[in-house]
C-alpha cells in the first residue's frame, strides 16, 4: 500500500489544488449570488431568499477552511484508513448550502456530487457507500425538516422525489467513482512494480557493464557516444556521452571496408594500442556499434602469464628428470676431457659446458620464480647481510675485488623480508650491474638509504652505458635479454620476488642503476 500511496502522491497534489481552486470559485459564486438577488428584491423580483446572518455565518466558516486548505494542503491528503475528513467537511458544507437555499429542490444540491467524487479518489475508492450513505442521511434530514416546514401539500411527491434522485445520483456518483480510482491504484501499483523491477535490472546491467574487463563503448555511425563504462572512462578521459568524437574514425572505416557485423581488429586509439572486437546491431531502428577493447598491453601480459605458468607447471615436474641426465652429460664431458690435447675438441667441450651451465641457470631462476609464494620472513641487518654477501660474491667473481663500492646510512638498517629472497634479489642485480659495467675499479656502486619511517631503498648502480629508452619498457620482460648466454628472467624474478616481500624493485635511468625498496623492522 506504501508503494501505492506514494505513486498517487502527486496526483493526490493536483487534485487539491484543482479543489482549492473550485472552493474558491463557488464561494464567490455564492457571494456574487447574494448580492445580485438582494438587489433584485429591491426591484419587487423574485429570488432565492437566504438568511443573512445564517449565510454570512456558512460564508465565515467555508472561508476559513479554503484558506488552511491552500496553506496546508497536505492536510487533505490523510490515510485510507478512515474516511476522508476534509470530504466529509465539503458534502456537509454543501448539505447546508442546499438546506439554507430552500432545499432540495432549490437546484444547489447538485453541488454535493462533485464532491462525493472528491471524497472517493482522496480515499483511493474505498468507503463509496459510506460516503453515499451520509449524504443520503443529510438529504433525508433536509428533506424532513423541508417537509415540516412547508406542510404537506400538492408538492410533496416533487420533493421526494427529488430526493431520491440526489440519492440515486450520490450512490452511482460514488460507486462509479471508486470503481474508477481503485482500477487506477490497480494499475499504478502495477506499473511502480514494474518500474521497480526496471531499475532494479538497470542497476544490475549497469554494474555488470562497469566490472568487465573490457573497456566497452556503444555509439551510433555519427560519431556519438550512447554508453560506456569506467574502464573505458579510464582509456579515454575526454569521451563524453551524448557527445560526438573522432576517435573511433578508423573503426568505422574498417567497418564501411569490410562490410561485416562482426569483426576483429588492432589499431591505435589515442595513446593505447588496442585489440577491438566491433559488434552492429540495430536500436529503434538505430544502427549502433559495441566496441569492445583491450590494451595490447594486457593481452600480452596475459599471454605471458599462461605462458609461465604453463612453464612453471612444466619446470616443476620435469626439472629433476632434467638436471639428472645433464649432470651424466657433464660428467660425461668431464670424463673426455682428461685425455684429450685437440684444441679444437676442447672448444666443444667447452660449448658443451656453457650450455649445460646455461640450462641450469635457468631451471634455477624458474624453480625460485614458483616458490615467490613461499616465504619465511625474518629481521635481517643489511650491515650483516652485506658483510656475508660481498664474500660470496667476490669469492665465485674473484675479478669484481675492489670493483663494489657501498655506501651505508649511519643509523641501523634492519630489513623485514625472507633473506633467502633478498639474496637471489641482490644476486641479480649485482650480477647485471657488473655484466654492463666498464668492470674497472668503479665498476659498481651501492648506495643503502632510508626512505621515510618504513622502507629501505637498496640503489646498485654501474658505469656502463646505461639502457637505452626503448629496452627499458621491456626490461622486467621474462625472456627479454640483450646477451646472446642470458635467460632473461632474471630481473623478472628478481622484481617478483620484491613483491612478494612487499617490496618494489624498479630502474632509475639518471643514475643507471636499479633501486630496491623493502619493508623497514619497524620495531627494532
Amino acid at each position: 500500500m506504501k508503494k501505492g500511496i506514494e505513486g498517487w502522491q502527486p496526483y493526490l497534489d493536483r487534485l487539491s489544488a484543482l479543489l482549492n481552486i473550485a472552493r474558491v470559485s463557488l464561494l464567490f459564486s455564492i457571494m456574487t449570488f447574494y448580492v445580485l438577488t438582494r438587489d433584485i428584491d429591491g426591484l419587487g423580483l423574485s429570488a432565492a431568499s437566504f438568511n443573512k446572518i445564517e449565510l454570512y455565518s456558512w460564508i465565515s466558516i467555508y472561508g476559513f477552511l479554503i484558506l488552511f486548505s491552500m496553506l496546508v494542503p497536505r492536510w487533505q491528503n490523510q490515510t485510507d484508513a478512515l474516511p476522508n475528513v476534509n470530504s466529509v467537511v465539503d458534502i456537509t458544507m454543501m448539505a447546508w448550502l442546499m438546506s439554507m437555499a430552500g432545499g432540495v429542490d432549490s437546484g444547489f444540491g447538485i453541488l454535493i456530487l462533485p464532491f462525493i467524487a472528491s471524497a472517493c479518489l482522496f480515499s483511493r475508492g474505498r468507503y463509496p457507500m459510506i460516503y453515499a450513505g451520509y449524504i443520503s442521511l443529510l438529504i433525508t434530514i433536509i428533506t424532513i425538516f423541508q417537509l415540516s416546514r412547508d406542510g404537506f401539500g400538492h408538492l410533496n411527491l416533487r420533493i421526494c422525489s427529488m430526493s431520491i434522485l440526489l440519492i440515486v445520483a450520490a450512490f452511482l456518483v460514488a460507486g462509479l467513482t471508486s470503481f474508477v480510482a481503485r482500477t487506477l491504484a490497480r494499475s499504478q501499483n502495477q506499473q511502480l512494480i514494474q518500474s521497480q523491477l526496471l531499475t532494479n535490472y538497470k542497476n544490475l546491467l549497469v554494474r555488470a557493464f562497469n566490472f568487465v574487463q573490457e573497456a566497452v563503448v556503444v555509439l551510433d555511425e555519427a560519431g556519438y557516444v550512447w554508453l560506456m563504462n569506467r574502464r573505458a572512462q579510464n582509456f579515454f578521459p575526454d569521451l563524453v556521452v551524448d557527445k560526438k568524437t573522432t576517435l573511433f574514425r578508423e573503426i568505422m572505416v574498417e567497418r564501411l571496408r569490410r562490410k561485416r557485423h562482426f569483426f576483429e581488429c588492432s589499431c591505435t586509439l589515442g595513446k593505447w594500442p588496442m585489440r577491438v572486437r566491433v559488434r552492429m546491431l540495430h536500436e529503434a531502428n538505430k544502427p549502433l556499434l559495441i566496441l569492445s577493447m583491450r590494451s595490447e598491453t594486457e593481452i600480452d601480459q596475459e599471454a605471458m602469464a599462461i605462458k609461465l605458468a604453463s612453464l612453471g607447471q612444466l619446470t616443476a615436474n620435469l626439472a629433476h628428470e632434467i638436471r639428472n641426465p645433464m649432470s651424466a652429460i657433464r660428467q660425461a664431458n668431464e670424463l673426455l676431457q682428461e685425455d684429450e690435447q685437440n684444441p679444437a675438441q676442447l672448444r666443444l667441450f667447452n660449448i658443451i659446458d656453457n650450455n649445460i651451465s646455461r640450462i641450469d641457470k635457468m631451471l634455477e631462476d624458474i624453480s625460485t620464480l614458483n616458490k615467490r609464494d613461499k616465504i619465511d620472513k625474518h629481521a635481517v641487518n643489511f650491515r650483516k647481510f652485506w658483510t656475508a654477501f660481498v664474500q660470496e660474491f667476490t669469492m665465485i667473481k674473484p675479478e669484481t675485488q675492489y670493483c663494489v663500492q657501498i655506501s651505508l646510512d649511519k643509523n641501523l638498517l634492519v630489513l623485514w623480508c625472507d633473506p633467502v629472497h633478498l639474496q637471489q634479489i641482490i644476486w641479480n642485480l649485482m650480477n647485471n650491474a657488473w655484466r654492463h659495467s666498464r668492470q674497472d675499479n668503479n665498476a659498481i656502486q651501492v648506495l643503502v638509504r632510508e626512505r621515510g619511517r618504513d622502507k629501505i631503498a637498496i640503489i646498485v648502480i654501474d658505469n656502463g652505458p646505461g639502457v637505452s629508452v626503448e629496452n627499458q619498457l621491456r626490461l622486467f620482460e621474462p625472456f627479454f635479454t640483450t646477451e646472446s648466454s642470458g635467460t632473461g628472467l632474471g630481473l623478472y624474478v628478481a622484481r617478483e620476488l620484491a613483491q612478494a616481500n612487499h617490496g618494489q624493485l624498479s630502474y632509475r635511468p639518471k643514475i643507471n642503476g636499479f633501486e630496491l625498496l623493502l619493508p623497514r623492522m619497524i620495531d627494532e
